[in-house]
C-alpha cells in the first residue's frame, strides 16, 4: 500500500510530521504533497525519512477564487508524484486539501480519505457558505471521514446534513485523534495538590481560548469554598496585557514558553489545566498535560469533550461560564491522587505508535 498525503498546514502545526514518521515506523510507504502558500514555510516542519514535495499552488486571491488552489495543484502533483504507484490519498483537511483530492479522484480514479480540522468545522464552513455544496461532494465521494474527536463528528452530523445524506456520512465516519510523542510519557502521578491549588492556562492567549475567562474562574474559585486558588499561566497573544492586568497576588505569568522539556517543568508547578476554548478540534495541550499527571479542564462540546467519560481525567465545562468552571476547579480537587494517577495511564494509550496502528487499519479498509 502506498499513500500521497495532501497537507496544506505542514509549516504551521508539529502534528503532521510526527504522524508522516510514525506511519514511516510502522512501514507505509507515502510521499507528502504540501500545497504552500508562503514561500518561507518551504521546509518547515519536514518530516524525517518521508519524500515531501512542496509547491507555491496557493494564492492571496484564491480567498476569492478558491477553485483555483486545486486546479494548479493537481498538474504539479501529476508532475511530481508516482501517482501510478499510489493507492489511496489522504487530505488532511476537507477544504483545501480535499478539494485537490477529490479532483485527483475525478482525473485518476484513486481513492481518497479526509480528515476534518478546526478550520473546517468552526471557520469555512460557517461563515463561507458558498463552498458547501463542495464540501457536500468531497464528503459524499471519500472512503472515510475522520474526525479527531466524538463532539466533532456530532457537530457535523448534526448540522451539516439530513436524512439518507446524514446516515451516509454517518457510516463511514471514523474517529482517531491525534498522537502524543513518547518522550511525553514520562510523567508521575500527584500525590496531592500545592497549596494554595495552581490552576494552569496554556495557550495562545486570544477571545478564542478564552484566558481572561480562566483567570475570572480562579479568582472566583479562590473566594468559593475551594479554599486558595491561583493562576498559573503561559502564552503569548493579544490579550497579555490584559492577562497580566488582572493577576492577584500569587498568580504567575511565565509568558511563552517554548519545548518539550520547558513545557514539562510548567506542568510541574500546575495541579490541573483550565482551557475553555470557544472551539477546538483536538486540544492537544491537554493530552500534554495529562501526560506529566495534570488533571484537565475542557470545553463542552468541543474537541477533547468525549475522549473519555465526566470525571475520569477531569471535566467539561460551559464556554462563557466563570461560575461553572469555579464549581469544576473544586471537583477537580476531590479524589485527586487518583485523578492525576489515571491521567498519566491514559495518555499512554495516546503514543503515536499506537495511533498510526489505528490509521493503517482505516487506509487497509478503506481500500477493502
Amino acid at each position: 500500500m502506498k499513500l500521497l498525503h495532501i497537507c496544506c498546514n505542514l509549516a504551521g502545526s508539529t502534528v503532521f510530521p510526527q504522524l508522516f514518521e510514525a506511519l514511516a515506523a510502522a512501514g507505509v510507504d507515502q510521499e507528502v504533497f504540501v500545497p504552500e502558500k508562503n514561500s518561507a514555510d518551504i521546509g518547515k516542519n519536514q518530516p524525517q525519512g518521508v519524500t515531501t514535495h512542496t509547491r507555491l499552488t496557493v494564492k492571496k486571491s484564491d480567498a476569492l477564487f478558491f477553485f483555483m488552489k486545486a486546479r494548479r495543484s493537481v498538474p504539479e502533483i501529476l508532475r511530481c508524484a508516482d501517482m501510478a504507484g499510489v493507492d489511496l490519498i489522504h487530505a488532511h483537511t476537507l477544504f483545501t486539501d480535499g478539494s485537490i483530492a477529490y479532483r485527483l479522484h475525478r482525473q485518476t480514479g484513486k481513492p481518497y480519505v479526509l480528515t476534518l480540522r478546526y478550520s473546517d468545522i468552526e471557520v469555512i464552513w460557517k461563515y463561507e457558505p458558498h463552498l458547501r455544496p463542495l464540501a457536500r461532494r468531497i464528503l459524499k465521494n471519500a472512503q472515510r471521514v475522520v474526525f479527531l474527536s466524538s463532539a466533532a463528528r456530532d457537530k457535523v452530523l448534526s448540522g451539516w446534513a439530513k436524512g439518507a445524506e446524514r446516515e451516509a456520512l454517518a457510516a463511514k465516519a471514523v474517529i482517531i485523534p491525534n498522537g502524543i510523542r513518547p518522550e511525553w510519557l514520562d510523567g508521575e502521578a500527584r500525590q496531592g495538590l500545592h497549596t494554595p491549588v495552581r490552576v494552569g492556562f496554556a495557550g495562545v492567549l486570544t477571545r478564542r481560548k478564552r484566558p481572561l475567562d480562566v483567570i475570572a474562574a480562579v479568582h472566583r474559585a479562590d473566594e468559593g469554598a475551594a479554599g486558595r486558588c491561583v493562576l498559573h499561566a503561559c502564552g503569548k497573544g493579544p490579550l497579555e496585557e490584559e492577562l497580566k492586568a488582572q493577576l492577584r497576588e500569587g498568580d504567575t505569568f511565565a509568558g511563552r514558553v517554548n519545548g518539550m522539556e520547558a513545557m514539562k517543568a510548567f506542568y510541574k508547578e500546575c495541579d490541573m489545566l483550565l482551557v475553555p476554548s470557544e472551539a477546538e478540534t483536538f486540544g492537544m495541550v491537554y493530552l500534554e498535560a495529562m501526560s506529566q499527571g495534570v488533571p484537565v479542564l475542557y470545553t463542552r462540546g468541543q474537541g477533547f469533550d468525549g475522549q473519555f467519560p465526566e470525571g475520569e481525567a477531569g471535566f467539561a465545562v460551559t464556554c462563557g461560564d466563570i461560575g461553572d468552571q469555579a464549581r469544576r476547579i473544586a471537583d477537580v480537587c476531590e479524589g485527586y491522587a487518583a485523578r492525576s494517577a489515571r491521567c498519566v495511564q491514559l495518555a499512554k494509550g495516546y503514543a503515536w505508535p499506537l495511533v498510526a496502528q489505528k490509521w493503517t487499519a482505516l487506509y487497509s479498509a478503506a481500500l477493502r
